[in-house]
């Protein structure tokens, strides 16, 4: 609860009356070094001194600080939340985010077919190409679609950013990307440059 609003939910206390800091601070909600430094600054009322260590208010003085502070105040609208994201039309509903066991093999299967040239005797073997690739081949990761291009996440990013390859979708709260997206992408740039497969 804010400050202003306890000042509203205060009683109003009869103009002759003392006030203490203690109560000074229950109505204003401010701390002492604040009062004191209000009052240094003369946008609090300096209120009276009865003595070497004795200081009071007027509760008029205060009220009327009080009524200042809450005519200067502006309406706050209250916190509404935020709204969910618009689907684009067309928009495919994700997958869902449970790993399917053959997804991993059909990833691999896809890599050696789509995936970049590797000369003779270097192809690593299905079980590594499969390690790299998540469980589902439909979607995937930065780190996953970085490899599947043979390209560092920064580099593929920058592909992303550059509008080679597709925007991410959200799976899951996560950036994720479609494998045939990605492979529409690439063959688009093979075609564009004259090197069709």
């Amino acid at each position: 609860m804010t400050a202003l609003k306890v000042l509203r939910t205060m009683p109003d206390v009869s103009p002759d009356h003392f006030l203490r800091m203690k109560e000074v601070r229950q109505r204003t909600g401010l701390s002492t070094s604040t009062i004191y430094r209000k009052i240094q600054e003369g946008t609090f009322p300096p209120g009276h001194s009865l003595g070497a260590k004795a200081r009071r208010w007027l509760g008029s003085e205060v009220q009327s600080w009080i009524d200042a502070q809450l005519a200067a105040e502006p309406e706050v609208e209250p916190w509404k939340p935020p709204l969910p994201p618009a689907r684009r039309i067309g928009e495919r509903k994700p997958p869902p985010l449970v790993p399917n066991e053959k997804g991993a093999e059909a990833a691999a299967k896809v890599a050696g077919v789509v995936g970049l040239a590797i000369p003779e005797g270097e192809a690593p073997s299905d079980r590594e190409i499969a390690l790299r690739f998540p469980d589902w081949p439909e979607m995937m990761r930065q780190r996953t679609a970085a490899a599947y291009l043979d390209l560092s996440e920064s580099a593929f990013i920058r592909e992303v950013y550059r509008g080679i390859l597709p925007n991410p979708a959200l799976l899951g709260g996560r950036q994720s990307w479609s494998r045939q997206e990605i492979d529409a992408a690439l063959a688009r740039l093979l075609k564009r440059d004259g090197r069709v497969r």
